[in-house]
């Protein structure tokens, strides 16, 4: 499964969206086997979260958040009265990882869709 760092969000969307990481601990039990937590939890980006229409925000799991590494994530936006799914695409949270996740949300507050543009 590929690394990640960083996250970036732009919104093409008609609506204000906030990036959400979802992410499950990882476990390693006395044999030495990794597993992860079965229920995904959320990390909110603190501070003005606001993504305006056209604009677009930059996450580094490293600096800004308390997930702990070697996790596995995922992004999830949150689009303000609205509907969003989280990404399909999951990675393991590596604090040296050079690589980012960067992904576009597009339409409308109920009908929107998340959109990898490229992993690098």
């Amino acid at each position: 499964m590929n690394t990640v760092r960083y996250f970036k969000l732009n919104n093409g969307g008609g609506f204000v969206a906030q990036i959400v990481i979802e992410y499950r601990e990882k476990q390693v039990d006395d044999k030495g086997d990794i597993s992860y937590d079965t229920e995904w939890k959320s990390w909110f980006t603190e501070g003005y979260r606001d993504i305006l229409q056209f604009a677009e925000r930059t996450v580094d799991l490293l600096s800004d958040s308390p997930i702990p590494d070697g996790s596995l994530v995922r992004l999830h936006v949150f689009v303000a009265a609205g509907s969003s799914d989280p990404a399909t695409q999951q990675f393991i949270y590596d604090k040296n990882s050079p690589s980012m996740a960067n992904y576009n949300i597009s339409g409308t507050t109920l009908n929107n869709t998340l959109t990898l543009l490229y992993y690098r």
